[in-house]
């Protein structure tokens, strides 16, 4: 099969050099905190391919965490959701159309990253000559890969686990990546400061709540979120703001009906581009394991604490130094597959907010109470 500058890759093996203008398809058919884990590796490639062309599949609004990033030439977009809702030629039609348009990119290269069941057929399907993802023989779809590569799981960060495919790809040992990359525009961030300057008050800081997430074995209960922003607002004159999507406003509603002092409850209320603005604006960012609270560690300003049970404690760990996990359980709990939810949110239960004020101490402490 011929690739690039018409060589005939099938037969000349891998990895490519550096100095070759590669085509290179990223699939990321995945959620919005995986894709943000994800960024560092794409920037990666970049910086070892410059004379590349990258382009990624995404899934629906995971699209714009990847907007405006100066390392991606396109963004392919698929949408799961409304695929579910079509009917079954309408969703054979969009497929067709889909694979037509990667065939006419000319990839030579498909980096399944996740290594989905979707993903690997549209790895396949691309007609690119080397397909890089996860050996999932077991499960019916590594054969979909010409480049299979096992990865080790357990006791490794998402980012960690994700590099196995790019050295196999570069043929580099251990190859390092920088931090988390979110790029938001200058007109985004003005339009993040009119959403927050909707309360006129003296507030001295500000501190995001993200009190939802993904999954309720995942949610720290509520009446505990209320108890520590009062806390927050009287400790340090500080602004609190609750953030979420529109599924998540009844859960910000309880809260701000428990609370003493009323916060800025901005949940259903902004797109997830304006939570990104959003988010930058802000001193500290309390949340729970979810995609925004990786948005949080992505962007220079706020520090972050991540409320954990035991399960994620090292595969989905915060990245970067502005960041910081609290949890109950131990490396020996963390585990990937065949979760316990509910032993989970016991551990994730275990967190008091005494516990949260002390590493709110630890990530700030030149915040002056009064």
């Amino acid at each position: 099969m011929m690739g690039i500058n018409g060589r005939d890759m099938s037969s000349q093996g891998f990895p490519l050099s550096t100095d070759l203008p590669v085509r290179i398809l990223i699939l990321a058919i995945r959620a919005i905190g995986d894709v943000v884990l994800i960024t560092p590796i794409i920037s990666l490639l970049k910086k070892s391919y410059p004379k590349g062309y990258f382009a990624v599949l995404v899934d629906g609004p995971t699209a714009e965490v990847l907007a405006n990033n100066p390392s991606i030439d396109r963004l392919i977009v698929i949408d799961r959701a409304e695929s579910q809702r079509a009917t079954i030629w309408k969703r054979g039609e969009n497929w067709l159309g889909l694979v037509r348009d990667l065939r006419k990119e000319h990839f030579d290269v498909v980096l399944d990253v996740f290594s989905g069941p979707r993903s690997a057929i549209l790895a396949y399907a691309s007609g690119a000559v080397a397909r890089y993802g996860e050996d999932f023989r077991n499960r019916g779809r590594g054969f979909l890969y010409n480049y299979p590569i096992k990865i080790r799981r357990d006791g490794r960060h998402l980012i960690e686990q994700k590099l196995d495919l790019v050295h196999a790809l570069l043929g580099v040992n251990h190859p390092q990546v920088g931090g988390l990359e979110i790029h938001v525009t200058e007109r985004e961030k003005q339009q993040g400061q009119v959403l927050l300057a909707k309360n006129n008050h003296e507030a001295i800081r500000r501190i995001g709540l993200i009190p939802s997430a993904g999954s309720k074995w995942r949610v720290w209960p509520s009446e505990r979120f209320a108890e520590l922003a009062d806390v927050l607002i009287e400790t340090y004159r500080a602004e609190v703001v609750l953030l979420g999507g529109a599924d998540d406003r009844e859960l910000c509603h309880a809260i701000v009906n428990r609370m003493r002092t009323p916060p800025l409850d901005l949940s259903g209320r902004t797109t997830l581009r304006e939570l990104m603005a959003v988010l930058g604006e802000l001193d500290l960012v309390i949340a729970n394991v979810t995609g925004p609270m990786h948005l949080a560690s992505a962007l220079p300003k706020p520090k972050v604490i991540g409320l954990y049970g035991a399960a994620d404690t090292i595969q989905y760990a915060p990245w970067g130094l502005n960041a910081m996990m609290l949890t109950k359980g131990t490396k020996e709990d963390a585990y990937w597959f065949h979760v316990d939810y509910e032993k989970d949110y016991e551990y994730l239960c275990q967190i008091t907010v005494a516990d949260v004020l002390k590493r709110v101490v630890l990530m700030v402490p030149d915040w002056v109470e009064g």
